[in-house]
């Protein structure tokens, strides 16, 4: 393994919303989200992990940050690609 050098991976994002369609964020850093629940920082070769939000999302590329707060919706983080699909309206249980 001498002489190899590491490679870094690009993670991509993705955004889905009914309201403003799909908004895609290459060479992303990392991703941030703080929910009610829980607070997790994604960086690239995270493990697979997917889950439910209730709060923000911060993803930061190499030229641009990127903030939703007060959201809801669910994500997937698998192979580098991250998914957030968004859900217009809370419902209140």
């Amino acid at each position: 393994m001498a002489g190899r050098q590491y490679q870094p991976k690009n993670v991509t994002a993705r955004v889905y919303s009914i309201v403003n369609g799909v908004k895609e964020i290459q060479h992303v850093r990392l991703i941030r989200i703080k929910s009610r629940k829980y607070n997790l920082l994604i960086m690239e070769d995270y493990m697979p992990v997917l889950g439910e939000i209730d709060g923000d999302v911060t993803i930061q590329s190499e030229d641009e940050i990127f903030t939703l707060e007060g959201i809801y919706g669910f994500y997937m983080h698998q192979d580098n690609q991250f998914r957030l699909m968004l859900k217009e309206k809370r419902e209140e249980i």
